[in-house]
C-alpha cells in the first residue's frame, strides 16, 4: 500500500515567493506517494493576496484553508497536525513558504523516516536551517532555482542516501512527521503565540517520549529565510529568533543548551558541511567543466555552472574551490603537482588554466589549455 502523505505549507502573505513555492510544490514526484497538498493560510492581511492565492491553489489543483482570523504560527501548523491524524494519513510534512523543494523530496522524506518507529521527526538539509545550514555566500542569488535545487540534492542524495543523522532539534521549514507520533505526543503548544521556538519544543518533548529527532542530510531544499516570518511581523530585519520565547524552551528543557553546544564541536556538523559541499564540486567539475586561476585574484567565473579553483602561488599547499556560492579550501598533497591531484578529483582535465605567476608550481597540463595573462602578472615580491 502507498504511504499517504499530507504537504501543508503554512502561509502568511507572502505575494513575492509563495508563488514559487507553489510551482516548486506542483512539480514534487509522486510515483508511488498518496501525496495531498494543503496550503494553510493564516488570514493574509495583504489587500486581496488571500482571494488570489485561493485562485493560484485551484489552478494548480491545491487545497487551500484560510483561518476566520490570525492564529499564529504554532496553531497554523496544529492545523496541519490535526488534519493528518485526523484524515488517516501515515505522514504529515510541515513546510515554510519561501522554500523551493526537490521534486524526490516527500519520497526521500518518507524513505528517511519509514521502518524506524523510533524516529520522531526528520528534518531536510538546506542553505537556512538554523544551525546544520551548509554555508553558502549568497544562497538567494545562487540556489533559488528549481534546477539547482534538483541537481544538489540529487548529488548530496548520492552521498548519505537516506540515512539519518541525529540532532539535538527539528527545524519545522521542512520536516515530517509520522501520524503516530502526533498521536502519541500530542500538538504544537500554543504558549509560543504566534511563533518561534514551537518546533523546538515539539521536537524535544518527542524525545523525552522515546523517538529520535533527526536530520536528512540527503534531501536538500533551498530556504529563502525570515521571508514568511518577516512578512508576519515576527521578526525584524537582521533578527533571527524570539527571546521570550527561546525563555520558556530554557525554562523546559534547561540541559539544551548544553547539547547543542555539545553538539557542535563534536565535528559531526563539519564533516557533514565538507563532505556535502566536497561532493557538489566535485560533481560540478565532472559534468560542467572547472578553470584553473594559478594567482592572487580569481577571475570572474563566465559561466555560473562552472567550478572556479584558485591556486595561490605563495608557496602554500592549498587550493580554493568554488561554485554557486560554496566554497572548500582543499590541502595539497606534496610532492605531486597541482595538474595531477585536479585530474583525480574531478576525473577530467580543466577547460582552461589562466596563469599570472606559477611562483616556483609545477603543472602538466598541455600548452593548448594554459592561457597566461602577462598583464595580470605580480611581481615575486608586492
Amino acid at each position: 500500500m502507498m504511504p499517504r502523505v499530507l504537504m501543508c505549507v503554512t502561509a502568511y502573505n507572502g505575494r513575492d515567493f509563495l508563488p514559487r513555492t507553489l510551482r516548486s510544490v506542483g512539480a514534487i514526484d509522486r510515483d508511488g506517494i498518496d501525496l495531498d497538498v494543503l496550503i494553510l493560510d493564516d488570514h493574509s492581511p495583504e489587500p486581496g493576496w488571500s482571494q488570489e492565492l485561493a485562485a493560484l491553489c485551484a489552478e494548480a489543483g491545491v487545497d487551500y484553508y484560510c483561518t476566520p482570523r490570525n492564529l499564529g504560527i504554532p496553531r497554523n501548523v496544529n492545523l496541519g497536525l490535526a488534519r493528518g491524524v485526523s484524515g488517516g494519513y501515515d505522514y504529515v510534512i510541515i513546510c515554510n513558504s519561501d522554500i523551493i523543494v526537490p521534486s524526490g523530496v516527500v519520497k526521500d522524506l518518507v524513505e528517511c523516516v519509514k521502518g524506524d518507529p523510533t524516529l520522531g521527526t526528520v528534518t531536510a538539509l538546506s542553505n537556512n536551517v538554523s544551525l546544520y545550514s551548509v554555508p553558502n555566500s549568497d544562497p538567494d542569488r545562487f540556489l533559488s532555482d528549481q534546477d539547482i535545487v534538483n541537481w544538489i540534492s540529487a548529488g548530496v542524495s548520492g552521498v548519505y542516501g537516506h540515512n539519518v543523522m541525529d540532532i539535538p532539534a527539528g527545524i519545522s521549514f521542512c520536516i515530517i512527521v509520522p501520524t503516530a507520533v502526533i498521536a502519541d505526543i500530542g500538538l504544537m503548544d500554543p504558549v509560543f503565540g504566534r511563533g518561534y521556538c514551537e518546533e523546538t519544543d515539539f521536537t524535544l518533548r518527542s524525545r523525552r517520549a522515546g523517538y529520535r529527532i533527526g536530520l536528512a542530510p540527503g534531501v536538500f531544499v533551498y530556504h529563502q529565510g525570515g521571508g514568511s516570518n518577516v512578512d508576519a511581523g515576527l521578526l525584524s530585519h537582521g533578527e533571527t529568533t524570539v527571546p521570550a520565547n527561546e525563555a520558556i524552551i530554557d525554562l523546559r528543557y534547561p540541559q539544551f543548551r548544553h547539547q547543542v553546544a555539545a553538539f557542535s564541536s563534536s565535528g559531526l556538523l563539519e564533516k557533514m558541511h565538507t563532505d556535502v559541499i566536497t561532493k557538489i564540486l566535485a560533481e560540478g567539475g565532472r559534468q560542467f567543466g572547472y578553470r584553473v586561476d594559478f594567482g592572487w585574484v580569481a577571475r570572474k567565473p563566465t559561466d555560473p555552472r562552472q567550478v572556479n579553483v584558485q591556486v595561490i602561488p605563495d608557496g602554500t599547499a592549498e587550493v580554493r574551490i568554488s561554485l554557486l556560492g560554496f566554497e572548500h579550501r582543499w590541502q595539497l598533497r606534496p610532492g605531486d603537482d597541482v595538474a595531477t591531484q585536479l585530474r583525480e578529483f574531478f576525473h577530467r582535465d580543466p577547460e582552461s588554466v589562466s596563469i599570472d605567476s606559477l611562483a616556483g608550481r609545477s603543472f602538466s597540463w598541455s600548452d593548448d589549455a594554459v592561457h597566461r595573462d602577462d598583464r595580470l602578472s605580480y611581481p615575486a615580491r608586492v
